[in-house]
């Protein structure tokens, strides 16, 4: 197999890998956004109804959306080029290839300078906070505040303290609602002296934490997918000079065929 061979099939494998992880980014970033838009639909509407601010956690999902269809958009290119064999459609795609590296890295950037910070941990605590005092006049917004606080295994807005104010005991949400024996499961009591309850961070602190491990995640995701679409386009630069080279060949040969006709 030649150069032209080998840059083919590698052309090939780093186009398949480069579609892989966009899917993955566009998957990790609707998935985001379903969780942001979990908290803030439990807020009250009427904090709300003049805020028209779109914070960075409720932003970055869409950029990485957006960089991942104009990845999984370049990778489609980048297959039809190597199939085609065609350096007209190779240098469409070095090109949109140029453009998708240069936003997958500034993605990777604008959200660990601007959203990787101080700024997501206010919005979360303020969200997580006004969804903590929804609870207490609305049995709705109390049952899916108990099964964030279960998914996240979180308690309170701050702390597991902040029920004691005005409940007797904590909610079941914030303790291991069963203990599965051998025979059968059984309700356990969730009082304020609950060890496990009381050992729980607040939802406020869980869900900006992980909010930030997932715009991190977001962003090293983005910059490797670029370190792949780098290398791809090396590759297509390379099948670009061998289609020309072999086209050469071929030419000569031509050329050479038709002389010894004509002798």
């Amino acid at each position: 197999m030649g150069s032209y061979g080998i840059s083919k099939v590698t052309l090939y494998v780093l186009n398949t890998i480069y579609a892989v992880l966009g899917f993955a980014i566009a998957a990790a970033s609707i998935w985001f956004f379903c969780q942001v838009t979990e908290f803030t639909t439990l807020r009250n509407s009427n904090h709300y109804l003049l805020d028209y601010t779109v914070y960075w956690p409720q932003a970055i999902p869409w950029v990485f959306l957006i960089v991942a269809l104009l990845v999984l958009g370049v990778s489609a290119c980048g297959f039809s080029s190597a199939h085609k064999n065609s350096r007209g459609l190779i240098t469409v795609f070095v090109t949109v290839q140029s453009i998708a590296i240069i936003c997958l890295i500034a993605a990777a950037v604008v959200a660990l300078v601007f959203a990787d910070n101080k700024s997501t941990d206010d919005f979360v605590k303020d969200t997580v906070w006004d969804v903590y005092f929804q609870t207490k006049t609305d049995n709705e917004v109390a049952s899916s505040f108990g099964v964030i606080e279960r998914k996240l295994h979180c308690c309170g807005a701050d702390s597991p303290r902040d029920y004691k104010n005005w409940k007797n005991e904590f909610p079941m949400s914030c303790c291991d609602t069963y203990y599965h024996g051998f025979l059968d499961a059984y309700t356990i009591d969730c009082e304020f002296t609950n060890k496990l309850a009381n050992e729980r961070h607040g939802c406020s602190t869980v869900a900006a934490q992980y909010a930030r491990i997932v715009i991190k995640v977001l962003s090293g995701a983005s910059i490797f997918t670029a370190v792949i679409g780098m290398m791809s386009l090396g590759v297509a630069v390379a099948l670009s000079k061998s289609i020309a080279k072999k086209r050469r060949i071929q030419a000569l040969k031509n050329e050479s065929e038709s002389k010894k006709v004509l002798l």
